[in-house]
């Protein structure tokens, strides 16, 4: 019975652990890269930047539990695209290789908890299956779906630069004020971005103006009953603190 619970202890670890590496893969890359540290979830665990400070916290999200980590670019610079591709193929290399790894070790060795090491192979190759065959999980593009949009040479590509020359100015400034207009109508425009864009275009009227336009804040309002809810209650929350 002790072993058992012992075991199931350790597959909860190892899962934890599988997650935590591929978050790890794109936020050493983002780093490497000379972008900003910004948050990094996995589980409970919790440690994001405030301000210019880095807290660690208990994470209650539960949209976060599978794990998530973000690193801004500072700047506007032109290297931007090529640094965030990197960092996107970065995810789904470490999996693959930390599947590889544990897969070796599983084949080579025989100890009491290989079993726990076999479940972390398939988790890992199951995190760079997931996060490279669909086009999108939830609300957000995949890892390869967002490399492809990124390097492709249509209106993808500078839609997903605008997006970075968004990020890019909010990871400068801290704020949507000197975002261009046209970047953020170029999200709105955009089936797949158009709430974030809304999103930013309601943050970005506030600052400006101290106020909501009234047909974006409808639009927002009526596009919210589409989106996941968790995923709305974000949004609106970052929308109410720009009011005080």
């Amino acid at each position: 019975m002790e072993i058992k619970i012992l075991e199931l202890i350790a597959n909860i670890i190892i899962i934890f652990a599988v997650l935590s590496f591929h978050e790890l893969g794109h936020l050493i890359a983002g780093l490497v890269q000379g972008f900003r540290f910004e948050l990094f979830v996995v589980g409970p665990l919790g440690v994001k930047r405030e301000k210019d400070k880095i807290k660690i916290y208990l994470n209650k999200n539960i949209q976060y539990y599978g794990g998530v980590a973000a690193t801004l670019p500072v700047g506007t610079s032109p290297d931007n695209a090529k640094k965030f591709g990197n960092l996107l193929l970065a995810g789904p290399i470490a999996s693959i290789l930390l599947a590889i790894i544990l897969g070796g070790l599983y084949y080579f060795y025989d100890f009491q908890f290989s079993n726990v090491i076999r479940i972390g192979a398939m988790a890992s190759l199951g995190i760079f299956l997931a996060t490279t065959i669909p086009s999108k999980t939830g609300v957000f593009f995949t890892d390869r779906k967002r490399y492809q949009r990124l390097t492709s040479n249509g209106i993808e590509r500078e839609v997903e630069l605008a997006v970075l020359r968004i990020t890019g100015s909010y990871g400068r400034d801290n704020s949507y004020i000197n975002v261009a207009v046209d970047d953020i109508e170029m999200m709105v425009r955009d089936d797949h971005y158009k709430y974030l864009g809304l999103f930013t275009k309601l943050s970005y009227q506030f600052e400006k103006n101290g106020s909501f336009d009234t047909d974006t804040k409808c639009e927002f309002e009526n596009l919210s009953e589409e989106m996941p809810k968790s995923f709305v209650k974000s949004l609106k929350k970052e929308l109410e603190k720009l009011k005080k």
